[in-house]
């Protein structure tokens, strides 16, 4: 699906007054943004048409003479960013086609450099790039790495400020806003996210619900639930309460048995974000404080515990890898579940079973929250500039022209293709998805939290291994993930002052 926009005159001319004013390098050849059909169009009417807005072609184009734009990206995330041909394969050939416009419009050969970078990994790869630093080798232009670690090296300088690289704009709408604006530390941000991270979409969480259990237990509309904005914790849990059924009659509950909602760790954290409780808030300083610990984060966790294990309506899944959710999708795909809590691309599994489904945000935590705010898995994929890199202008404007493509036709291709052609069963799951789209955050707490003890690990982790204790266990803690924001927050200071 092509994405549409109703574009006027004023609009445009917002958009193009940066390029006509910006001034082209010696050694860089530049030319303005071919946008004149569209222009034409919007004076012609002098009001606001609908017309495709090609986000490529509002970017300058510079000749970057031939020159190797080398990424260095996971290996098992290797689809997001490089594709060797096409393969008549959806994202693959999206991808493929996405940095052949690329290479042609600056005139650069993009190539993947892909090196083990799972979680285990870490050490590995986070040596790549420190080496690469310290030798001053230029051996990367970009570094597509696992949020969760590759922020660390943003604290150490081993990435340029963003803020400083030319032809790269974060305030364009390809960039991932609700990152951008919580992780930019005294006017400097040294990682992004946008568009090009295929990872983060993906790694979105929902709520799944099996349709057939909804109505023989008389769960009402669900989507008209969420539309009302009554989509909350309490109307969750009266929801679960419904279902419960010991299917094996071993007189015990267990994986084989049916629940009213089974779920993980990772989407027991993700409920501090969706419940609107930040870790951070930024500060007159421009950098920020903690503000993670407190009464509401202790009646959420009390409610969420009690939901979980004050009866048996609920499952909570404690497979070896954490990131396992074969065992939850069992349950849910044989019906034995009535909701179930998953990332995006957990849907390839679902889809393949019989009973309809249907996809809902995680519930906001009661009526006065404003609005549905989204959570997606800290294993996606984050964007920095090396400080060894030969050329950051070209690694900016390549990294701008990826980020800009891939929202235009990327994601459309894996939102729309994969998504709601394949796996969506209703013009409803197709809203919620829209939904899901709309206000993703990335909380300065959470993106570091591997830095701070871990500190947005800890909430599902204790209600996974049924710690009734959260307050106790925080107050263990206090001290030393005070001292280590603090040291982080010091860290920043040195590379940003």
């Amino acid at each position: 699906m092509k994405l549409k926009q109703s574009v006027s005159i004023l609009l445009i001319l917002a958009m193009l007054c940066p390029l006509i004013s910006s001034c082209a390098s010696e050694d860089q050849t530049k030319t303005p943004a071919n946008t004149a059909e569209t222009t034409a169009a919007a004076v012609d009417s002098g009001e606001a048409v609908e017309t495709e807005l090609r986000y490529l072609d509002t970017l300058e184009t510079i000749d970057f003479g031939g020159a190797k734009y080398v990424i260095l990206c996971r290996d098992e995330k290797l689809y997001e960013i490089w594709a060797e041909s096409e393969i008549g394969e959806t994202i693959n050939d999206a991808v493929f086609r996405r940095n052949k416009v690329v290479e042609e419009k600056y005139k650069v050969i993009i190539s993947a450099n892909e090196q083990p970078g799972g979680w285990n990994d870490q050490t590995t790869f986070m040596g790549l790039i420190k080496n690469s630093v310290n030798a001053q080798d230029g051996a990367y232009d970009l570094v597509a790495g696992y949020m969760a670690y590759s922020c660390k090296l943003a604290a150490e300088g081993m990435f340029y400020n963003l803020y400083d690289v030319n032809n790269l704009d974060l305030t364009n709408p390809w960039w991932t806003q609700g990152f951008i604006e919580n992780n930019t530390i005294k006017d400097c941000t040294f990682m992004a996210l946008g568009d090009l991270s295929l990872t983060m979409w993906e790694g979105i969480y929902a709520i799944y619900f099996n349709k057939q259990l909804a109505e023989d237990y008389g769960c009402g509309d669900l989507y008209q639930l969420v539309k009302d904005k009554k989509w909350t914790l309490s109307a969750f849990e009266e929801l679960t309460k419904k279902v419960s059924g010991d299917i094996d009659g071993d007189s015990k509950f267990t994986k084989d048995d049916l629940y009213g909602f089974v779920t993980n760790n990772h989407t027991l954290r993700a409920m501090v974000t969706t419940s609107d409780l930040p870790l951070t808030e930024r500060n007159d300083e421009g950098t920020y404080d903690l503000v993670y610990y407190n009464e509401n984060l202790i009646s959420l966790y009390d409610q969420i515990y009690n939901m979980l294990y004050s009866g048996d309506n609920c499952f909570v899944s404690k497979p070896t890898n954490d990131w396992d959710y074969t065992e939850m999708m069992k349950m849910f795909t044989e019906d034995r579940a009535l909701f179930i809590s998953g990332t995006l691309d957990n849907t390839t599994v679902l889809r393949q079973m019989d009973t309809d489904f249907g996809i809902l945000p995680l519930p906001m935590s009661d009526v006065g929250q404003e609005d549905y705010i989204s959570h997606s898995y800290d294993g996606l994929s984050i964007f920095g500039i090396p400080a060894s890199v030969k050329n950051p202008d070209m690694s900016g404007a390549i990294l701008e022209a990826l980020c800009a493509e891939s929202a235009q036709t990327v994601v459309p291709e894996f939102y729309e293709t994969v998504l709601k052609s394949k796996v969506a069963r209703d013009n409803d799951s197709e809203l919620m998805l829209d939904l899901l789209r709309q206000n993703l955050r990335f909380d300065f707490g959470f993106v570091h939290s591997q830095s701070l003890d871990s500190l947005f690990s800890m909430f599902g982790d204790q209600l996974r291994a049924k710690n009734s204790k959260y307050a106790s266990t925080y107050e263990g803690k206090r001290k030393s993930i005070e001292k280590k924001f603090a040291e982080l927050l010091e860290a920043y200071t040195k590379i940003t002052d």
